[in-house]
């Protein structure tokens, strides 16, 4: 290795890097800014932010977790120091145009849970969990975890071949839930990542990351060895009981390390380059689980607008149906009748005030059916066993009535209520009265005329002034 000269001093913001040479001389060097280079106060922003990563870095780290030491500047272009292997490149540009055998594999995902046991190392250096962008792989074929916070800074100045999947495809269903980290999770997590790494896909397919987090906490993951069918059942069945979405269903490290032990007994393979494995999509099997998460997954996440439209087309059709058998029979006075008539307009049931009078509803029918929608949807929406009260579009109370004159085949009425309506600014409050002829038709007495503040309602003429 060339000896760097490492007593170079970052003089914008104060920043001052040395280093003993003869401390440094193993270490090996890559650039931060590799592909893209920002301007000079961005790259000092960056520096610091990797420095101050440094500093809150473990003084030891497993082997496994590639060391960062320091950075350094060298001819206007800036450096990190760090123990290990030269020439890392990402595991997933590697794997998707190479083969690796399911040995090799499985020895890498022994190691990564072992380090697992040191927990508070673990939330410290991958608080987000592990990803499959976090492993890195040398020119030995050796395989490493690079630090997220090392990561996050390279990401943005660094151009990949081949784009790992986000951390939320790897989540564990109650770190999606608000949980902290726990080892259950970090073992939910490891397994998804080599699940991905095994079989060239992760848990759940979508591009929609919002529809994966939520496949995660509701829905099953694909068998592995669907995907991967020379695993054997054994093997399938560990990782299946790693990602059971129940955290305290997963097996614990010692069980998972002596079912791994196992795996020696494997039939041992090579597993082809990821590029080569597309063709696993259209196996049936899979495309049928696929099509049943996303059926299952829009009926879940649409049942509310799904509802709304239910109802609205249920209320604009209310009426034309057959329905159930008249309420309003020869049995019931005319004083019934009209009772019945503005029960019904309160209660936003145009099937019953339709059956009380021998006119059209006008202009009041669609107030009624969009009041009734807007009201169930608002019911809908709200939480389960919520005090929040449901705002009424508008209300028909404090209802009287009384008798004008009568006959042996009408009578004249005049009622008085007080109607409420609510639009989007404010509630309106009026006190109504109509006139209303109830005459026998078919032997059941029905209204036949109003006239007064309903009459203009129902020709659209609000006591509010609205057209």
């Amino acid at each position: 290795m060339d000896n760097f000269a490492y007593s170079n001093l970052i003089t914008a913001g104060g920043i001052v890097m040395s280093k003993d040479k003869a401390e440094n001389k193993n270490l090996n060097k890559e650039k931060l800014f590799k592909d893209t280079v920002p301007r000079s106060r961005v790259q000092l922003d960056v520096v610091k932010r990797v420095r101050s990563a440094l500093e809150n870095m473990p003084a030891e780290l497993p082997a496994k977790i590639i060391s960062y030491q320091d950075i350094i500047r060298e001819n206007g272009e800036y450096y990190l120091l760090y123990k290990g292997s030269s020439d890392l490149k990402p595991l997933v540009e590697y794997l998707n145009k190479n083969s690796i055998s399911l040995k090799k594999l499985l020895q890498e995902f022994k190691e990564v849970l072992e380090i697992l046991e040191q927990l508070e190392l673990i939330k410290n250096i991958f608080p987000d969990g592990i990803n499959a962008g976090n492993f890195y792989i040398d020119e030995q074929e050796n395989i490493y975890l690079m630090p997220e916070q090392l990561l996050r800074s390279k990401r943005n100045y660094n151009e990949f071949k081949f784009e790992a999947p986000v951390s939320d495809y790897f989540r564990p269903p109650e770190i999606i839930e608000g949980e902290s980290w726990q080892q259950h999770s970090y073992i939910f997590n490891t397994a998804a990542v080599f699940y991905y790494f095994l079989s060239s896909e992760t848990i759940f397919s979508d591009n929609d990351q919002a529809k994966v987090l939520n496949k995660i906490q509701s829905e099953n993951i694909l068998e592995l060895k669907t995907l991967v069918p020379q695993i054997s059942n054994s093997l399938n069945n560990l990782f299946m009981k790693m990602l059971d979405r129940e955290k305290n269903k997963r097996p614990s490290l010692d069980f998972i390390f002596e079912e791994l032990e196992n795996t020696t007994l494997e039939k041992q393979f090579e597993l082809q380059p990821f590029f080569k494995r597309k063709n696993i999509i259209d196996n049936k099997i899979v495309k049928k689980k696929r099509k049943k998460e996303n059926i299952k997954l829009f009926f879940r996440q649409s049942w509310k607008p799904l509802l709304f439209f239910v109802i609205l087309f249920s209320s604009l059709f209310w009426g034309l149906s057959s329905g159930p058998d008249a309420t309003i029979t020869a049995d019931n006075s005319p004083e019934e009748v009209v009772n019945y008539f503005y029960g019904a307009i309160a209660a936003k049931n145009i099937r019953l005030a339709d059956e009380a009078a021998e006119f059209d509803l006008g202009k009041m029918e669609r107030l009624i059916s969009e009041s009734y929608v807007i009201e169930k949807m608002q019911a809908a929406y709200s939480e389960p066993n919520s005090d929040r009260e449901i705002k009424q579009v508008y209300s028909l109370e404090n209802f009287r009535l009384e008798k004008l004159s009568s006959s042996e085949n009408s009578h004249t009425f005049k009622a008085f209520y007080e109607f409420n309506f609510r639009n989007s600014e404010e509630l309106y409050s009026i006190e109504l009265e109509d006139q209303i002829l109830v005459e026998k038709f078919d032997e059941v007495w029905k209204i036949k005329k109003i006239n007064g503040d309903m009459k203009d309602m129902i020709a659209g003429e609000y006591p509010w002034g609205e057209e």
